[in-house]
């Protein structure tokens, strides 16, 4: 690591991480929309959303470290304290609750010697109880690293951290490999870089990685399809010709005057 110009704060991101934030950035009209993949990015290095990495995102995108903090601060997936290298989530909302997900929290809650909140030790598990993870079919369901795991028991539950902890391979529902939090915060950062089909593609900026060859300038938007401008004289000689009052002040025709 090495410190910024002004020797302030520690450089976060690696020389080869520097060069993907700035295909990154390449890809949106304005630089500051790309905050929250490069704060993944920084969470891909860090494990967790650091203070010297909002402050190295700030300088590449151009904001102030308090904005890149209001961005970080409202999504759960941007952590901003040490995380272990698989986070738990049981849901806790009604389904799951009344199909025994407070009996599987509270059974890995003994078995990994934390409380709902914290990570292990080793620095291999979090847990946490989550609000709805939307698999209310699945209840009581849980998630590792974002994998979907259905009709969890605290048995399972267990055998499950074990096999983490153990570093043995571990597979959700859909039959994908659970991967390390790092590697989740990386392949969502450049999501848009390796993506056939999307803004990864692209050899400049584009918008909502749908429009293909539109490249623009920063700051500005091109011009919507099928909207045509309105000329302002015209709408107000449309409005007087249906004859309706459209005084904002109040003082026009009371209900009924005009039909009188």
């Amino acid at each position: 690591m090495t410190q910024t110009q002004n020797g302030s704060s520690r450089r976060v991101l690696s020389d080869e991480l520097r060069s993907t934030a700035e295909e990154i950035v390449a890809k949106y009209p304005n630089k500051r929309s790309a905050t929250i993949p490069l704060l993944f990015l920084v969470q891909s290095q860090e494990g967790y959303v650091t203070e010297d990495g909002m402050r190295e995102v700030g300088e590449i995108v151009g904001i102030t470290p308090a904005q890149v903090l209001a961005t970080a601060s409202f999504y759960t997936m941007l952590k901003k304290r040490p995380q272990g290298e698989y986070l738990i989530s049981v849901c806790r909302n009604i389904s799951c609750t009344h199909l025994g997900a407070r009996k599987v929290i509270q059974r890995l809650e003994d078995h990994l010697g934390i409380a709902a909140g914290g990570t292990t030790e080793d620095g291999k598990l979090s847990l946490e109880a989550a609000e709805c993870l939307a698999t209310c079919d699945g209840a009581p369901s849980m998630q590792v690293n974002y994998e979907d795991f259905y009709k969890v028991s605290p048995e399972e539950a267990v055998e499950i951290a074990d096999k983490l902890t153990g570093g043995d391979e571990v597979r959700s529902v859909a039959g994908e490999r659970v991967k390390t939090a790092r590697e989740i915060s990386y392949e969502t950062a450049t999501a848009g870089l390796r993506s056939p089909g999307s803004a990864g593609d692209q050899t400049g900026p584009v918008i909502g990685g749908e429009t293909g060859a539109a490249v623009v300038t920063e700051g500005f938007r091109p011009k919507v399809t099928g909207v045509e401008q309105i000329d302002d004289a015209t709408a107000e000689e449309d409005i007087a010709a249906t004859g309706e009052d459209t005084s904002v002040s109040g003082e026009g025709d009371a209900p009924g005057e005009r039909d009188a």
